[in-house]
């Protein structure tokens, strides 16, 4: 894989920021209903649905939980595309497999969806995956890349 793709290193630590941010408006707004006024915000919908569905309008929104999505999906996203401080063979064969699994993990967690959730509850599933793919694939990246470090003895 060409590192010149991937983002800028720095971009890690400003993507772990976004993601505490985010998980922590997300942790004020279910544990503690914390909804401030001033993101209550009139916003263009393409559909929404709470007690009659809209379309195509201007509807009046809460957006803390949008704002801590786009923060979390974000800052993930930051930490799984920036490149490491020594881009090598090892470090792009690591990418390479952990997509590969990422690939089989999203397989199996959508056939394990279409199963068990129906309806809205579906819906719910997909969304949460929005991020949990990001997820993963740091887990299995950071995992592979380790595994592989560790079995290539130092050129000492």
């Amino acid at each position: 894989m060409n590192g010149r793709y991937l983002l800028p290193q720095a971009l890690r630590i400003a993507g772990l920021v976004l993601l505490v941010i985010g998980s922590v408006l997300l942790l004020l707004r279910f544990q503690f209903n914390w909804k401030p006024d001033f993101l209550e915000w009139k916003v263009f919908a393409f559909y929404a649905f709470y007690i009659s569905a809209k379309s195509f309008t201007i509807i009046q929104h809460q957006m803390i939980e949008e704002i801590a999505g786009v923060l979390i999906t974000a800052g993930l996203g930051m930490i799984a595309f920036s490149r490491e401080k020594k881009e090598d063979a090892l470090t792009s064969e690591s990418r390479l497999k952990a997509f590969l699994f990422l690939s089989y993990f999203n397989l199996v967690y959508l056939i394990i969806a279409l199963l068990t959730f129906f309806g809205f509850g579906y819906v719910a599933a997909l969304i949460c995956f929005t991020a949990v793919w990001l997820l993963v694939y740091i887990l299995l990246f950071r995992y592979f890349l380790s595994k592989a470090r560790r079995s290539v003895p130092p050129l000492d």
